[in-house]
């Protein structure tokens, strides 16, 4: 892929004159006979062709790339740098290539004298191709003069150098050299990757390469003048990853179908990640469309259920969302404050009380608190006046929902004695007047006691089994 000046196209014209090929013959070569088989210039079939592609840079100006794409070109190999700079022409290609369908690899032309500029080299390329949709190779050119007195050994050193550096970031690498380099220059013992083989108008010496540039003058509609024009032999689909995630440099990103994500959802298999306006995952707090998320800061990943953070537990719904006020988790009830926040203890709302237990979950039934005990329905109501069913019968202060125990009350005008589990029994008077009848506990009263309270009992309170009523029929 060697640098074309006026002079060599000049000279290719010539030769090809003096030859007697026309211009039109040269586009009767290499173009494709039958599915899988091309033709070369002198007819030759060349086979087990997948796809016919070219490999193109600032030399040949601009670029129709929608005639290219209906001229039978899948794929295009970009040239990455001209002069230490990135090619002038690189994303003016890219972006038409893309726009019309055609796959897109790259290569950089190598100066590099050793592994440190090899590794140099890498990131260069890695650094401009991580903002487009690279589906195709990322290939090493090695033919410069100034590589001419290394030996075979440091060469192949080199290769494997750029090639480890393009690999760990998830692309393709490839070595690009012609037959010469192949066989003469390069110790390919040492080489695990793949090869692109340039050889021009003879088909190529080296077995096996992923892909040939067969010629450097083929015309092809769409671009000026000749261009190299590449066979592939190995179908790269399996081999480059279309969703992935990549570290260049000291940056993450995630790339869907070949493409960084920028200001977007992506989910990777394991989360959810919001990949920000430079493609790298955010972290911290996220607030959208008013809805609250929470992205971890060791990996960006979108929280979900609960999350210890510096100001209590939080929870996030299925989708990500902070949830506030009563949330149901598995079989128990909590509740969240405006800012997100687990309540515990005491929880007035509305017109009932709640008690959140250290837990966080919501208590249902009976509940001794600071030595007191406490009765809580099935919705988590906190309960007043009387508890009970046919086996026993219990008094909750009506201001405070204090059960009674080991004391004396007096409901409805009716003198209960409350046992050290707080079971009320009614004080028979001994000769009752005529007619009047010994009252069960009643519903909606208040109650006095006729002893100061006393300390809780020692065993709890009747079971919560059974209790189909909270007011008691009075007979």
């Amino acid at each position: 892929m060697k640098k074309k000046t006026i002079a060599a196209v000049l000279a290719a014209a010539l030769t090809f004159h003096g030859l007697g090929i026309t211009t039109d013959g040269l586009a009767a070569g290499y173009n494709k006979v039958s599915d899988g088989i091309y033709q070369m210039l002198d007819g030759t079939a060349i086979t087990g062709i997948l796809a016919r592609g070219i490999d193109i840079s600032h030399w040949q100006g601009s670029v129709d790339w929608g005639q290219v794409a209906a001229d039978d070109i899948s794929f295009a190999m970009l040239g990455t740098r001209y002069k230490g700079e990135i090619d002038p022409y690189f994303r003016e290609f890219a972006a038409g290539a893309q726009a019309h369908g055609i796959k897109i690899g790259a290569y950089i032309y190598s100066y590099a004298t050793d592994v440190a500029g090899a590794e140099a080299e890498a990131d260069f390329i890695l650094d401009l191709i991580k903002d487009y949709p690279i589906s195709y190779p990322v290939a090493y050119d090695l033919e410069d003069n100034s590589q001419a007195g290394l030996s075979s050994q440091e060469l192949a050193a080199m290769v494997n150098a750029f090639c480890a550096r393009i690999e760990a970031a998830g692309y393709y690498p490839m070595l690009y050299a012609n037959d010469y380099w192949l066989a003469n220059r390069i110790d390919m013992s040492q080489i695990k990757y793949d090869v692109w083989v340039a050889r021009y108008e003879v088909k190529h010496a080296y077995s096996n390469p992923a892909m040939w540039q067969a010629t450097s003058s083929g015309i092809v509609n769409g671009v000026t003048g000749g261009v190299d024009i590449d066979f592939q032999y190995k179908d790269f689909s399996g081999k480059i990853a279309p969703n992935l995630w990549r570290t260049i440099g000291d940056k993450t990103y995630y790339y869907q179908n070949y493409t960084m994500q920028k200001n977007a959802w992506i989910h990777d298999g394991s989360g959810w990640f919001y990949m920000n306006s430079g493609g790298q995952p955010s972290t911290g707090w996220l607030t959208q469309n008013g809805t609250d998320y929470y992205l971890t800061e060791a990996t960006g990943r979108m929280a979900d259920g609960w999350l210890q953070m510096a100001d209590g537990w939080h929870y996030f719904n299925g989708s990500g969302a902070m949830q506030t006020g009563w949330v149901s988790d598995g079989a128990a009830w909590y509740y969240l404050s405006n800012g997100g926040v687990m309540q515990t203890g005491w929880l007035p709302d509305g017109q009932n009380r709640y008690y959140l237990r250290d837990s966080g979950a919501m208590a249902i039934g009976w509940r001794q608190l600071d030595g007191i005990w406490y009765y809580f329905n099935g919705s988590g109501a906190m309960q007043t006046g009387w508890v009970g069913d046919d086996r026993a019968w219990y008094y909750l202060d009506p201001a405070t929902g204090a059960m009674f125990a080991n004391t004396e009350i007096t409901v409805d005008h009716v003198l209960y004695q409350v046992d050290a589990n707080g079971v009320c029994h009614a004080v028979v008077p001994a000769e009752p007047e005529t007619g009047e009848a010994t009252a069960e506990p009643g519903a909606n009263s208040d109650a006095s006691s006729n002893t100061n309270e006393t300390a809780a009992a020692d065993s709890q309170p009747l079971e919560n089994h059974g209790i189909v009523a909270i007011v008691p029929p009075i007979d």
